[in-house]
């Protein structure tokens, strides 16, 4: 079994954290040494057009409100307690492909757990690999042949078929969905289930995702608090509406009653006539929202998952993560209009217009940033200063959950992002039909 742990800061964090915080101050001071406020925000001199600049100040004041209130509900959210007396029974389904040992990680950190083992199966489903998955999982089948079953599919059909096999194949009450590249925290079962106990409303429990090889290099240390930024302020703010528009296949708890409900319809969806085969947790998130169940997060339910090492193997991830979202945005997007939730429809509605808004958006603001700095091109200087302030207001949100320095590697992602990842959005966008999962 590979060694999986999270890790530890190494001797060169502190080097790297000096550096954040040495650039931060020069990308304020230089401005300033030569007569500059530190800001670019002069909307006047980056949009010449009055219409266009009162569209560009529009479009900044509701990205900045929708900042403000994500950070409000989130420090708002509260998580279930959680679940105590007779837990329900729990069916754990773990698709794999090509994984290797790490599959033998994830089933082990489930075995571990302290949720009771007479209320427990574990369904290890080798979706058709080609290495040696199939003799770790079974191996562990072997060990434990009184909660985990073995199960391998005639051939690689997608992640999407072997979750559906799993689905249609569990037994208990409760399914939970767990990536074979990640690993669960002892008590994150008892804990994911709670809400689902609590309230009869809610169909699927996300959990909370933290990167597991955290400290493996620079790009893994930036995701990290990246995850934090996006997955867990923004899950905290959406479960207070019951509308978390993502539960992640890293960690998810379903009511099976309303999954079987809508389990034919998900496993064969198409999107502009192509088969859906990316974006499956968003998809079955966005059916189960639409049919009127409530989504919710659980920050106490914690998986730690393997991220990318190197930019290629991000780019692809994130490709395959934007044009799920935008095909699910789209397919939300006429249901909108209608009364397709009782309650708690307006904080959806934003965040689902907003995420569509964001690429245009994005293009227009490269377009208008690159025209301005071609012209002015000292004013460069306060862009950077204007990222990395923002970036550090930002970052200061994930003290809440971590007492440690590390929220100063967010500075860094935004510049990391700012250089190398503006290309995602449009490109989604424009080959949003193509459903390969670009890392098989």
């Amino acid at each position: 079994m590979p060694e999986a742990g999270r890790g530890r800061p190494g001797p060169i964090d502190p080097l790297l954290k000096l550096a954040i915080v040495c650039a931060l101050a020069g990308l304020i001071a230089v401005p300033l040494h030569y007569g500059l406020s530190p800001f670019l925000v002069e909307f006047d001199e980056l949009v010449a057009l009055p219409g266009l600049r009162a569209v560009i100040v529009t479009s900044a004041a509701l990205l900045l409100g929708h900042a403000a209130l994500t950070l409000m509900f989130s420090l708002l959210y509260r998580p279930t307690p959680a679940a105590r007396g007779e837990l329900p029974r729990c069916t754990v389904v773990v698709p794999a492909y090509n994984e290797g040992p790490m599959v033998g990680v994830a089933l082990g950190s489930i075995l571990v757990g302290d949720y009771p083992r007479d209320r427990l199966e574990i369904l290890a489903i080798d979706d058709g690999s080609t290495d040696d998955t199939w003799l770790h999982i079974q191996r562990i089948a072997r060990e434990h042949p009184d909660v985990v079953r073995a199960i391998k599919m005639p051939k690689n059909g997608g992640k999407r078929e072997a979750l559906r096999a799993g689905f249609a194949a569990a037994t208990g009450e409760i399914v939970v969905s767990v990536d074979s590249d990640s690993r669960l925290d002892p008590d994150a079962l008892r804990n994911i289930v709670a809400p689902l106990m609590a309230d009869p409303r809610v169909a699927a429990v996300a959990g909370k995702v933290l990167v597991l090889n955290r400290y493996s290099g620079l790009l893994t240390r930036l995701l990290a608090i990246r995850f934090f930024l996006a997955f867990d302020l923004g899950r905290a703010a959406q479960s207070r509406f019951g509308a978390v528009l993502c539960c992640p296949g890293a960690l998810t708890a379903y009511r099976r009653s309303a999954v079987l409900a809508v389990l034919d319809r998900w496993s064969t969806q198409t999107f502009l006539g192509e088969p859906c085969t990316i974006g499956e947790d968003r998809a079955l998130t966005t059916w189960l929202l639409r049919t009127g169940h409530r989504a919710v997060y659980q920050s106490t339910a914690v998986v730690h998952t393997l991220v990318p090492t190197h930019y290629a193997g991000l780019a692809r991830m994130y490709l395959r993560w934007e044009r799920g979202n935008l095909r699910e945005g789209l397919t939300l997007l006429p249901v909108l209009a209608t009364r397709w939730r009782r309650e708690d429809r307006w904080w959806p509605t934003i965040d689902i217009l907003l995420e569509l808004g964001q690429v245009p958006l994005a293009c227009v603001a490269v377009v208008l940033t690159v025209t301005h700095l071609l012209a002015a091109p000292l004013d460069i200087l306060r862009l950077v200063a204007t990222i990395a302030v923002f970036a550090l207001v930002q970052s200061l949100c994930t003290l809440r959950s971590e007492r440690s320095t590390d929220f100063l590697y967010g500075v860094g992602y935004a510049f990391f992002a700012f250089l190398c990842l503006q290309w995602i959005y449009p490109w989604s966008l424009v080959t949003v039909r193509n459903g390969r999962w670009m890392t098989r």
